[in-house]
């Protein structure tokens, strides 16, 4: 199961910057994250990419915990638009299948 936590963790992570970044579509996210975090994403999106070049981001590093068996916390060492961020995400277990249920970031 903790296999299964990483991969989606890192595939999460790893769909967050590429939107934030502007590589990625904010649509993708729909099958790892809830509608809110999609939406809230794609605005955080368009304000990095408005006027700027795209500059492909990097996972610099990133930790999991589980505080109980259906909740997973990440928080990740991200670099977008040229710039290192702090994100958190929650991944929540619900219907057979882990979402993205929250996320903070200190990117714009």
């Amino acid at each position: 199961m903790d296999a299964e936590v990483r991969a989606v963790a890192d595939a999460a992570v790893r769909l967050v910057v590429e939107v934030l970044a502007g590589t990625r579509p904010p649509h993708q996210l729909s099958l790892v994250a809830v509608p809110g975090v999609c939406r809230e994403l794609s605005r955080r999106g368009d304000a990095v990419r408005r006027g700027r070049r795209v500059v492909p981001p990097k996972v610099l590093s990133s930790r999991l915990q589980r505080p109980v068996p259906a909740v997973a916390e990440v928080v990740a060492v991200v670099v977008v638009a040229g710039r290192v961020h702090a994100l958190a995400l929650r991944l929540q277990h619900t219907r057979g299948r882990w979402r993205c249920t929250a996320l903070e970031t200190t990117a714009p």
